[in-house]
């Protein structure tokens, strides 16, 4: 089973795994602050789909990019349980996880956030066979320059 959460944005989010298959969920929008409500939620995850930290065998979070302050909140979460339960972790790009939904798309897919500063997080994904490939890796410009 896989946890796996994001804090790269103002909203958040914790999901459970098993496999493909997603066994519960929870989205925050607006939160503020990540640290006020990430570890209940990802406890009442557990506790609601009756899985110990121990039945993890991933911990998945987003790297980025995306706020400065909701990213180091989350990594620092997900560290600190991996080193206690002893469980591998795997950073997601921010924008390929979105890509990700338009995964059987015949077109390119560009996610795009507002990176504030009169900036957007921007990137362009293709597709070969339901898996994201970079054809524009992962970068913050204007509108203007990145279209």
């Amino acid at each position: 089973m896989m946890l796996a959460i994001d804090t790269s944005t103002t909203s958040g989010s914790v999901a459970l795994f098993a496999g493909d298959i997603l066994i519960a969920e929870c989205t925050v929008g607006e939160v503020g602050v990540h640290a006020g409500w990430l570890m209940g939620a990802i406890a009442a995850l557990l506790d609601g789909a009756r899985v110990s930290i121990n039945d993890l065998g991933l911990l998945a979070f987003s790297r980025g990019p995306g706020s400065f302050t909701g990213l180091r909140i989350g990594v620092s979460t997900i560290k600190g349980l991996a080193w206690s339960a002893g469980i591998p972790v795997a950073g997601v790009s921010t924008l390929e996880a979105l890509a990700y939904n338009a995964r059987y798309s015949n077109l390119p897919v560009c996610p795009v956030l507002d990176a504030r500063k009169k900036e957007v997080y921007a990137a362009l994904y293709g597709f070969s066979n339901g898996v994201p490939r970079a054809v524009i890796p992962d970068t913050a410009l204007t509108p203007d320059a990145f279209f």
